[in-house]
Order: C-alpha cells, then sequence, then structure tokens
C-alpha cells in the first residue's frame, strides 16, 4: 500500500490493485474547500459551464497572436492576470495562451469560483462604473483611449490612419454612456440599461438558456453555424416582453440607418474609405476627427444601438449634423463649416 497525497485539498490513502485504485479515507481542510466539491461526478455545473465556453469567441484564441505590450494585457491569460494583478502588461510572452477559466477565476488559490476582478475598472477617460460581477468584463471591453486627449490633442490637428479610433468592443463605455465625442450645443440622452441590469454585462451574455451555443459561459447572444440561427432574446423578456429578435421596437434598424448615412458623409467629406468604412489617411480638425470617432464607437460597439440606444443615437446624430454643416450652435460662437480634411478628394 502506498499513501498519496492530495496537495491543498485532501491526504488520501490509496490502496492499490493490480490496475485499481481506491480511496479509502479522505481528510478534508477547513481551507481551501475540498477538491471533490468541485472535481466530482455530481458538479455538473461545471462541465456544462466548460462545454458553453468552448462555444465562445474567448475560447478561439483568435487574438492570442498579440502576445506583446499592450496587447497581451487582454489577449492573452498571462498578460491579463499581470495586467489586473500588477499593473503591467508583459511583452514577449512566450507560449501564450489563450483566454480560459483560469483568466478569470482562480479555485486553486482562493478556494471558491469568485472573479479574480471584482472591483470596478476604470475606462480611459477615468470614468467607473460599478457593474458588479460584470466588472472583469469592463478591463478588456472598452475604447483603451479617452477621447478628450485623443482627438483634442493640444495642437488641434488631428492624424487620421486606417488604424485611427477607439479600440475595438468599447462596449463598457456605450452601456455606461460616456467617451463619445460630444459637440458643444447639442444635447446627449442616455438609456437606462447602465442602472437596470445589476452586473452589467453578464445580465444579458450569461443569460441561460437550454442550448450551450448561446448565454452561459459561451457569452453569446448570437450563434449561427450555417444550419441554424439561435438567439437569446431570454435576455431582453424580463424588462421588454417577449421578443423575436433584438430590433426592439426598431432600435437596430434606425442605429443602422444612422451609421450608413455618417458613413457616407464621411465619405464624402474625405475621412472615411468607401470600400472598407475605415479611415482615410488624413490631417482634419479635433470636431471633424470626433465625427470619425463616433461613427467607430457606433460600428465597434456592435449591438446596433442595443446596449445604449439613446447615447449611441445622440452621438450618429451630432457628428451628423457637424458633417453637414447642421449642428446647432451655441450662443457666442461662431458657425463653421466641418474640415474635410488636408489632401482629401
Amino acid at each position: 500500500m502506498s499513501r498519496y497525497h492530495l496537495w491543498g485539498c485532501v491526504a488520501a490513502a490509496v490502496v492499490l490493485t493490480a490496475c485499481e485504485r481506491t480511496v479509502t479515507t479522505v481528510e478534508e481542510t477547513s481551507q481551501p474547500a475540498t477538491c471533490f466539491n468541485c472535481h466530482s461526478d455530481q458538479n455538473t455545473a461545471i462541465v456544462a459551464a466548460e462545454q458553453q465556453y468552448a462555444f465562445s469567441v474567448h475560447a478561439s484564441g483568435t487574438h492570442v497572436s498579440e502576445p506583446n505590450d499592450p496587447c497581451s494585457g487582454c489577449h492573452t491569460s498571462e498578460g491579463f492576470i499581470q495586467r489586473i494583478e500588477t499593473g503591467v502588461i508583459p511583452t514577449g510572452l512566450e507560449n501564450p495562451t489563450a483566454i480560459h477559466c483560469f483568466t478569470c477565476h482562480a479555485p486553486h488559490t482562493s478556494g471558491n469560483l469568485e472573479r479574480r476582478l471584482d472591483h470596478p475598472f476604470p475606462l480611459a477617460n477615468g470614468v467607473t462604473f460599478d457593474h458588479h460581477d460584470g466588472n472583469a468584463c469592463t478591463a478588456c471591453h472598452q475604447a483603451r483611449r479617452d477621447v478628450d486627449v485623443y482627438v483634442k490633442p493640444a495642437s488641434g490637428r488631428v492624424t487620421l490612419t486606417s488604424r485611427w479610433g477607439p479600440h475595438h468592443g468599447p462596449q463598457t463605455d456605450m452601456l455606461t454612456g460616456t467617451n463619445g465625442y460630444e459637440y458643444a450645443g447639442f444635447t446627449y440622452e442616455q438609456t437606462n440599461h447602465k442602472l437596470a441590469t445589476e452586473d452589467g454585462c453578464l445580465d444579458c451574455h450569461m443569460k441561460h438558456t437550454e442550448n450551450l451555443r448561446v448565454g452561459g459561459h459561451s457569452f453569446n447572444m448570437r450563434f449561427e453555424d450555417g444550419a441554424e440561427e439561435l438567439i437569446n432574446v431570454a435576455a431582453c423578456a424580463d424588462c421588454h416582453g417577449d421578443m423575436d429578435d433584438f430590433d426592439y421596437q426598431g432600435v437596430q434598424t434606425e442605429i443602422d440607418t444612422l451609421v450608413a448615412n455618417l458613413r457616407s458623409d464621411l465619405v464624402t467629406a474625405g475621412l472615411v474609405s468607401a470600400s472598407t468604412g475605415l479611415p482615410r489617411a488624413a490631417v482634419t480638425s479635433s470636431d471633424s476627427a470626433g465625427a470619425v470617432w463616433n461613427y467607430m464607437m457606433a460600428i465597434e460597439d456592435r449591438s446596433g444601438g442595443v446596449h445604449n440606444r439613446k447615447y449611441i443615437r445622440s452621438l450618429l446624430v451630432s457628428a451628423t449634423q457637424y458633417i453637414n454643416g447642421t449642428l446647432p450652435t451655441p450662443a457666442a460662437v461662431t458657425t463653421r463649416q466641418p474640415d474635410r480634411g488636408e489632401g482629401s478628394k
């Protein structure tokens, strides 16, 4: 008979008979919880979470090829952990791994499945909002640039490139209703989603369904595999009643139309490429660049207005009015026409 110690969880005496192994005694410790609390054949919740997560974009590892500073802080598990624990983003990681279970949870250290990050995480412009269990999402799903610094340099002139604008995924900025380019004299409205959802992102994206491909740890609101399309409208039903899709009261139709119209105006102004829809190489004013910023915020948010219909609408309408020279002018401010970019056609 040999004695094996399950380090940190249990001490077990194991009897080996040929290839058969039998646990004869288990001595539990008070901290952390016993391994068997999670690693048993009775806890199907963890198995379900693992199977749901397999359908998530996070699990795909699509962007794990960004192992350098500053990308590794969100695109790799190792970078994310170091970033939130030390504030330092590592560079040149060897063999980085995609976001996985232990990126957000540390059960073997903490003894529970609480998230590593549970406090409000500030946006690039310093704004914070407590999304409770959803706070971990805000660390990466944000513009990561302060509009008042990025779009308003001291020189007053902004250099656009195809990579200019808010970083991919400014969902927290949009849900919170901040960090858009706001023109003086225009009133910016807010939808109440940031207060109606106690846990922010998770209230909707983790809404339980009977399908592994939407909701839960898949975080998907929509999933399409070619054969069928699944949408998790159950997340909306508590407040909005039964729905067949996310175009509640025409929200996505309206925002898609506003985005298309602003894109057309920005193409005409020589600030956005007609073929790619991305910013063109140009030097322009902060106000003109702000219109491009609002356009990119709407595109990168990818909710079609669902996250904050009133705020995203305000950003798009004000940007369109500025580009067309119809933006209401505050008192004592001279009306000026939009700057269409130096060297643009």
